[in-house]
């Protein structure tokens, strides 16, 4: 059903603050939680709730598909529904071990076809040691378009370590430890990033 584009704006706000404070709470979630998945500050979600403000349609729509449930039933003034459950995590965690499943299985292919060729190569192993820092790559990957701050900057410090000692591991040179040094100045910055995209998010409104 479509609603009349007579609906006041006082109406819409009340409606919205009331159908996401509802649906939020359905799904056992704080504003905290909320706000870290749609990338916004708990103190925007806090003012939707409130009706002092109004999410855009980017927003509605991202919230929507969260609980389960269509943009005109947070318009609507109608008692809110019991969403569908939808969990998409197992789903795209099951995606997220396929697809380093397969950078395994390129690394182990890549593994026997080096012993076949060169038997007893002693150093062929490292082929498997470099399938950890392609697999951080694809972990990355996904966190970005699927998961919060934390996994991603968990992945990203994970890269930085597991190709720091495949390096250390791969080229055998002089003081060749200092690729160490250069890696805990790069989680440093790293660090310093994702401190400033929690700020930005934050102070988003």
């Amino acid at each position: 059903m479509l609603y009349h584009i007579d609906m006041n704006d006082e109406m819409i706000k009340a409606n919205i603050a009331k159908n996401i404070s509802w649906y939020r709470k359905e799904k056992g979630m704080t504003q905290a939680e909320l706000a870290e998945i749609l990338n916004y500050s708990d103190k925007s979600v806090s003012k939707w709730e409130r009706g002092e403000g109004l999410p855009d349609i980017c927003v509605l729509a991202a919230l929507a598909e969260l609980f389960g449930v269509t943009i005109n039933d947070l318009i609507g003034s109608e008692e809110p529904k019991m969403p569908e459950p939808v969990n998409k995590t197992p789903q795209r965690l099951l995606i997220l071990l396929m697809s380093m499943g397969l950078v395994w299985l390129v690394a182990m292919v890549g593994f026997f076809v080096v012993e076949l060729i060169i038997p007893g190569m002693s150093r062929a192993w490292l082929i498997m040691m470099w399938a950890i820092p392609v697999s951080c790559i694809v972990s990355i990957v996904f966190s970005e378009l699927w998961w919060p701050l934390i996994p991603r900057f968990i992945s990203a410090s994970a890269l930085i370590w597991s190709l720091s000692c495949c390096v250390f591991l791969t080229f055998v040179l002089r003081n060749m430890y200092m690729i160490f040094i250069v890696a805990g100045v790069v989680q440093v910055l790293v660090i310093l990033w994702f401190i400033y995209l929690h700020n930005r998010r934050v102070r988003t409104v």
